[in-house]
């Protein structure tokens, strides 16, 4: 009975990622997980973002809004 913890919870870390957000699954804008690839190119954009000025931060999250006379 030991050996199945171990084993359901290597499954349940690889099943969990897919689930479908509708279904209760991990979000879209999700971080990826630790010790994977991504993961380290993340935290580096992350610690990037974090130095810059929060001026700039805005500018590069925030889209310019589309102009309302365009719509009319």
């Amino acid at each position: 009975m030991s050996g199945c913890g171990t084993i359901n919870e290597k499954v349940a870390a690889g099943v969990s990622d897919a689930i479908p957000a509708w279904a209760g699954g991990l979000p879209a804008d999700a971080p990826p997980r630790p010790g994977t690839a991504k993961y380290d190119e993340y935290m580096r954009e992350r610690e990037r973002k974090r130095l810059m000025p929060a001026s700039e931060r805005n500018k590069e999250t925030n889209p310019a809004p589309a102009s309302q006379d365009a719509a009319r």
